[in-house]
């Protein structure tokens, strides 16, 4: 019976120090994952302000008279430059508040 609980006491000791060895691993000594790039997938706000920039770039390339601060309707205007009026006015009744 000695010799039996030796074995177990040898046993739940090993087992301690290979979980303790196990959870005590220094992260810094394993492969990581590969580090992320930070520019590719801009926040929603960095791409509106983008996509609101190239809108107003394009209208004023185009001859477009824009007010200070520029109102949701000549943004909707300015974003369909060069489609017909009429689509227009249907795509940018919300925002111009037409009926």
């Amino acid at each position: 019976m000695s010799v039996v609980k030796k074995i177990l006491a040898g046993a739940a000791l090993a087992a301690v120090v290979c979980l303790l060895a196990a959870l005590a691993e220094d992260p810094a000594a394993s492969p990581g994952a590969p580090a992320r790039s930070a520019a590719v997938v801009p926040a929603r706000a960095d791409l509106a302000e983008a996509v609101f920039a190239m809108v107003l770039e394009n209208a004023k390339n185009g001859g477009m008279p824009l007010a200070e601060p520029i109102t949701l309707c000549q943004a909707c205007a300015a974003a369909h430059l060069g489609l017909p009026d009429g689509v227009v006015r249907e795509r940018c009744a919300r925002a111009c508040a037409l009926r």
